[in-house]
């Protein structure tokens, strides 16, 4: 596993200390991987964390932005998927043959089915 993105869950759990969560980054950091936090399930997380904690994952992780270059392969994913932070997601691990850490694996249905890895 050389890239492993975090979404919206994975973010606000590694927040809150889960180990589930900051193994698996050590690990991939470890291998020489690399972690990324899309910014959109950043700013969602934001929501229901403190900014502490988020500053300390973000100087660790390479922040993936939404670019309007994308914007037609992130409307198909929300179309899908019912949800901007989880396609942006998935986009992000399915281009960058990565997978998505998530506490909301059943989301992800289908299309996330060879990119899910379950907290």
């Amino acid at each position: 596993m050389s890239l492993l993105v975090l979404d919206t869950s994975a973010i606000v759990a590694y927040a809150e200390g889960s180990i589930h969560v900051g193994e698996p980054i050590s690990e991939v950091r470890d291998e020489g991987g690399l972690v990324v936090v899309p910014v959109v399930c950043l700013v969602e997380a934001a929501r229901k964390v403190g900014d502490e904690m988020l500053r300390v994952l973000v100087d660790g992780s390479d922040v993936a932005p939404l670019v309007w270059e994308r914007w037609a392969a992130v409307a198909s994913g929300v179309r899908v998927l019912e949800r901007l932070d989880l396609a942006v997601a998935l986009l992000e691990a399915s281009t960058r043959r990565g997978f998505v850490l998530t506490g909301e694996p059943d989301a992800y249905g289908d299309p996330g089915a060879d990119f899910v890895i379950p907290i």
